[in-house]
């Protein structure tokens, strides 16, 4: 991790004050963090990338163009009194700053709405153009998850797209999954992990349905230029200003291999 470009040189803190604030920085990120989980990570490749490569494309009988996907700079700052971080360093009492722990799941929400949502510079999974898309039935009776996700199975296999597959569903479609069968002791989402054997995740950036794709990086891939780091800003009166920030990239190879989960209207 290219860290020289993130000031922490020249905060006037401990080596192990860093710790903690990277220790708090990721714990929070992972309560939001799940484009990570379902799609193989590149890199990262360092804070100088700007724009991931595609194959040239043929324009004319004589002529290529490279294309590229554009890189996303994502950064939030926060602050920190300057009293809190000596009474940490001097007693190594708990400190768990919320502005810090604010910033890095700020950070997390802008990573999963460019991954899910897309940007109007580049689509995400739910908007990319080609996916293959299904509506969900009500989930109000014990079965009809498993039914619907067996069914994008279907669509993707028939597609060409074999699996193993992943699954990212939204908050509320989520919580669903815990309801037990009428008929023996295993919950619906302990069936559905034992089909979409890659993982079943909560998204909670998603407002509703969900998504189901084939696992691999020939598929859609996550390149990360600089990863999610706490870098220091400056003084700013009796405190310190810091920052969140990363760089990423959603490359989508083969939008196919996509079976978004849609509400019916």
């Amino acid at each position: 991790m290219e860290l020289k470009y993130l000031g922490r040189e020249d905060a006037p803190i401990a080596p192990e004050t860093w710790k903690l604030l990277d220790t708090i920085m990721v714990d929070a990120a992972k309560t939001i963090l799940t484009g990570r989980r379902l799609l193989n990570i590149e890199g990262p490749y360092g804070l100088g990338l700007k724009g991931f490569p595609l194959e040239d494309c043929t324009v004319s009988e004589c002529r290529l163009v490279s294309r590229f996907v554009p890189v996303h700079m994502i950064s939030r700052n926060f602050v920190l009194g300057v009293r809190d971080l000596v009474a940490y360093e001097q007693t190594s009492l708990p400190f768990f700053p919320a502005q810090l722990k604010q910033a890095a799941i700020t950070v997390a929400q802008m990573e999963d709405s460019i991954i899910f949502e897309g940007t109007a510079e580049s689509p995400g999974l739910l908007s990319a153009e080609g996916v293959n898309a299904q509506k969900l039935a009500s989930w109000n009776t014990v079965g009809k998850a498993a039914d619907d996700v067996i069914q994008a199975m279907i669509t993707l296999d028939e597609a060409g797209y074999h699996g193993p597959y992943a699954l990212a569903l939204s908050p509320a479609r989520f919580n669903l999954l815990y309801r037990r069968y009428l008929q023996g002791i295993g919950t619906e989402l302990e069936h559905i992990r034992t089909i979409v054997t890659e993982g079943v995740f909560k998204a909670p950036v998603m407002k509703s349905g969900g998504v189901l794709l084939a696992t691999g990086k020939k598929y859609a891939s996550l390149p990360l230029g600089q990863d999610m780091a706490a870098g220091f800003v400056g003084p700013m009166g009796d405190s310190f200003e810091f920052s969140v920030s990363e760089s990423l990239a959603l490359l989508i190879r083969e939008p196919a291999s996509i079976c978004v989960l849609k509400e019916k209207a």
